[in-house]
């Protein structure tokens, strides 16, 4: 981990590749630190819990649809055998 310093209206910039992302230091009080960030509009910036809840929800729906499909894969042969012989 880089643990850097920073004073109020100093700034940090983090760059992947040809994009930035630029951190301010906005204001200090009681413990608490602001930070305003500069970013590409198609960057997404949360805070770590309410990413967390987005990755855990995104998980939860992903075995959802794959149980849905499971359920799908099974029920397709007994379709079919049921279909072929009211055809037949």
């Amino acid at each position: 981990m880089l643990i850097l310093s920073r004073k109020i209206g100093e700034s940090i910039v983090i760059q992947v590749g040809n994009r930035k992302i630029k951190l301010i230091m906005v204001e200090q009080d009681n413990g608490s630190i602001k930070i305003g960030f500069e970013a590409p509009k198609d960057i997404k910036i949360y805070r770590e819990e309410v990413y967390e809840e987005i990755v855990k929800q995104n998980k939860a729906a992903l075995e959802s649809d794959v149980n849905r499909l499971e359920k799908v894969k099974t029920s397709i042969p007994k379709l079919v055998k049921k279909d072929n012989k009211q055809n037949t």
